[in-house]
Formats: structure tokens, C-alpha cells, sequence
């Protein structure tokens, strides 16, 4: 599952964790895997694969489910 949010202020990367969490609880327990930051590249994990966005594919081998995106970031999840 994939959930896009549009924030119309520059937020930076712990609001868009807080509101990413905030998102993900409403599913369930949820346990933040993974994540990107767009803007600067930044991932975590960091790590190459394939030449795809490693960080998703990691989080989906560890069960990730949710995706939430907000701006620039995206954060992986499993509910």
C-alpha cells in the first residue's frame, strides 16, 4: 500500500517522520524500516542494489508493506 501526502509547508525530515508515523499507526503496529530523502539522496539502509531503490527493496524483503511519501521523503513500513 502506497499513501501520498502533500504538505504545503517546507518540512524537514522529523516532521515528515512524525507525520509518516502518525499515518503508519493508523494501520496497526507499525515498524519503520526504511526510508529516503529525495532531495539530498540520502537512504537507509544505504546500500546498491541492482540499481533500483535499494531501500524499498530491503524494507520489502523485511515484510515492509506501507509506503507513505510526504514531499521530498518516503518511508517504508511494516504493519
Amino acid at each position: 500500500m502506497e499513501v501520498d501526502v502533500k504538505v504545503d509547508a517546507d518540512v524537514g525530515f522529523e516532521k515528515a517522520l512524525d507525520i509518516a508515523k502518525s499515518i503508519a499507526s493508523n494501520f496497526g503496529d507499525a515498524i519503520m524500516l526504511s526510508w529516503c530523502d529525495y532531495k539530498t539522496g540520502k537512504k537507509i539502509p544505504d546500500v546498491d542494489c541492482c540499481g533500483e531503490n535499494s531501500w524499498e527493496i530491503y524494507a520489502k524483503n523485511r515484510g515492509g508493506n506501507l509506503k507513505i511519501n510526504i514531499n521530498d521523503y518516503s518511508f517504508m513500513f511494516k504493519v
